[in-house]
């Protein structure tokens, strides 16, 4: 399985990572996963690095994890580990089922992968939202710290008042 070489694309183009990850409107610390190879780039957010950066495909990109050694459990992505079992469960039905248990597992695997697709474009959606909640509690931290620096401000005051009082 492939991946592409974000981080280099974007350094080659001068963008910040943050800067990238507001533009694909995702969280700068799922670009980073993305980059690493920790999680995949989901097909839309493809097409959407080639609009930014005005090219027709991300070929001269693609990084082959195979090149080298084989990656560990721990390296592999969910996609990546999702096709193997695709494939060990296409090989055991080619070498083990009759001729109609052979399409009637080629339906399985049309099912799954609409499932997984389907689970990759909502967990899209759930990184989109949870952008978006991370955003409102940056703005409500700051809230809170601006009503924090008025309290402390207040309680000065109080003070500065009452010990000009007591002279």
């Amino acid at each position: 399985m492939s991946r592409f070489d974000i981080s280099r694309l974007r350094k080659e183009k001068g963008m910040s990572q943050s800067e990238l990850a507001q533009q694909l409107q995702m969280t700068q610390s799922f670009l980073s996963a993305i980059e690493n190879g920790k999680s995949p780039l989901p097909i839309e957010k493809e097409e959407r690095l080639c609009e930014i950066f005005g090219l027709t495909n991300l070929n001269d990109y693609v990084v082959d994890k195979r090149q080298g050694s084989d990656p560990t459990m721990a390296e592999m992505t969910d996609s990546d580990l999702f096709n193997q079992l695709l494939s060990r469960f296409h090989k055991q039905a080619h070498s083990a089922e009759s001729e109609h248990h052979h399409h009637d597992h080629h339906h399985r695997i049309e099912e799954l992968e609409e499932r997984v697709e389907r689970l990759f474009c909502r967990n899209d959606e759930l990184m989109k939202r949870n952008a978006g909640l991370a955003e409102d509690n940056d703005r409500l931290r700051r809230e809170i710290d601006g009503y924090r620096a008025e309290i402390d401000s207040l309680r000065k005051e109080n003070h500065m008042l009452r010990c000009g009082q007591k002279d």
